[in-house]
């Protein structure tokens, strides 16, 4: 995998056996979409993997960049990208699973400009997840939640605090975006 813009545009980054990360092609569509949307903001990868969104999103001008993931290989994975692209000090790695996460940054009232979500597929994380953001609000006023999925997986189009205002497929994938209300 590499990153595809800003800075750090050609570099590569390091994934962990095991992990689906999100193809090239889709996350170029989706830093395409928010590429103006990330500079300067707090970005969260909440299914961090190899941290590819959360580094991305550094590369194109993200301020900080938080990574949560139950995995200690996906986060042994990030430490390395993080170190090798000198992105360390705009970074903060949690290990925790992502529900735990979620009512921890609650908790302390740490909110995100944007949130990642790229849970396993066909598990129903996805829609756990944004259930879950509803009630333990962490998004930021204006944020957006950028989720993506298997074709297959279902997801509401409409919660109380944010609206889908994106939701293209990509062969057996898709990227959906929520901004919140």
């Amino acid at each position: 995998m590499q990153i595809l813009g800003g800075k750090l545009k050609g570099r590569k980054i390091e994934a962990p056996l095991g992990i689906r990360p999100v193809s090239q092609r889709i996350k170029k569509s989706c830093f395409d979409i928010i590429t103006e949307l990330v500079r300067g903001k707090t970005v969260l990868d909440l299914y961090a993997g190899s941290g590819a969104l959360g580094i991305e999103a550094l590369a194109q001008g993200a301020a900080q960049a938080v990574f949560v993931d139950k995995s200690k290989r996906s986060l042994r994975a990030v430490g390395n990208n993080l170190n090798g692209l000198k992105l360390k000090d705009q970074a903060k790695v949690y290990y925790k699973e992502s529900s735990l996460a979620i009512k921890y940054f609650y908790r302390k009232e740490y909110f995100f400009d944007i949130i990642f979500l790229d849970p396993p597929y066909s598990r129903g994380l996805l829609t756990k997840s944004l259930q879950l953001l509803e009630s333990y609000d962490i998004l930021a006023r204006p944020g957006y939640l950028v989720g993506f999925c298997s074709k297959k997986d279902n997801y509401s189009k409409e919660y109380s605090k944010f609206s889908l205002i994106l939701d293209r497929g990509y062969g057996q994938s898709r990227l959906i975006i929520y901004r919140k209300k």
